[in-house]
């Protein structure tokens, strides 16, 4: 009797997960279905290639819908990401500014939604501070951000080389804010990047960024960056 209740109980329990596994799977596919073209378009612009611009509005306008539908999964929400930035970046403040202004907030209010979901990602805590500063220079806020970042992924190469092209718009005011977070992405990009892809980056280094960059030149010493005098062959 007792091994037939055994085996009643272990029928309802495989049923039981069976149906959570069916549930969840559904959902899944149900998410790739209603998220797929933005997914479509976004990987375009990631590979490069010509997206008009009336295409990726429409589609960031449709990442609204991530948002709604509460999906975390971490391919959508990159895909999101890569179109309200996309859409940001087309637009011009000075030729039309309530465009730039609704996609402007548009990549705030989104970047937010994917740090709620990922919140150890760099690379948004990043696009976060840069947005922010586009919108208003808040030194304090973007330096929190951009510290996030640097913690997150402080030895990733491309992540220290795409910080420091934000570093390099920064005011002194974040500039300031975040010194020790900067200090630390110079140094790392100084002792341990790549030659010839450090001096690509550092060719242009503007004026409120020159004396912090000089600096660190210096404290990192004649070891470290005589290398940097070296030619870089294509």
């Amino acid at each position: 009797m007792f091994r037939g209740r055994f085996v009643s109980v272990t029928r309802i329990a495989f049923v039981i997960v069976t149906v959570v596994f069916v549930v969840l799977a559904g959902r899944e596919l149900s998410a790739s279905i209603r998220t797929a073209s933005i997914s479509i378009v976004a990987e375009r612009i990631e590979r490069g290639e010509t997206v008009a611009d009336d295409v990726v509005t429409k589609y960031a306008l449709r990442s609204v819908d991530v948002v709604d539908g509460h999906y975390c999964r971490s391919d959508i929400v990159a895909a999101g990401v890569t179109l309200v930035l996309a859409q940001l970046d087309r637009q011009n403040v000075n030729v039309n500014y309530d465009a730039w202004a609704v996609a402007a907030s548009s990549a705030r209010q989104y970047l937010r939604y994917a740090l709620s979901c990922m919140p150890t990602n760099s690379n948004f805590w990043l696009r976060l501070a840069a947005v922010q500063s586009t919108i208003a220079e808040e030194p304090v806020a973007i330096a929190g951000m951009m510290k996030r970042s640097v913690v997150l992924a402080p030895y990733d190469q491309v992540m220290v080389l795409t910080r420091f092209y934000f570093w390099n718009d920064f005011t002194d005011a974040t500039l300031t804010a975040a010194k020790r977070a900067l200090d630390s992405d110079l140094t790392t990009m100084l002792k341990l990047g790549d030659r010839c892809r450090v001096n690509a980056t550092i060719k242009e280094i503007s004026p409120q960024l020159r004396p912090i960059f000089d600096q660190t030149w210096t404290s990192v010493g004649e070891a470290a960056t005589a290398r940097f005098r070296q030619s870089c062959s294509k």
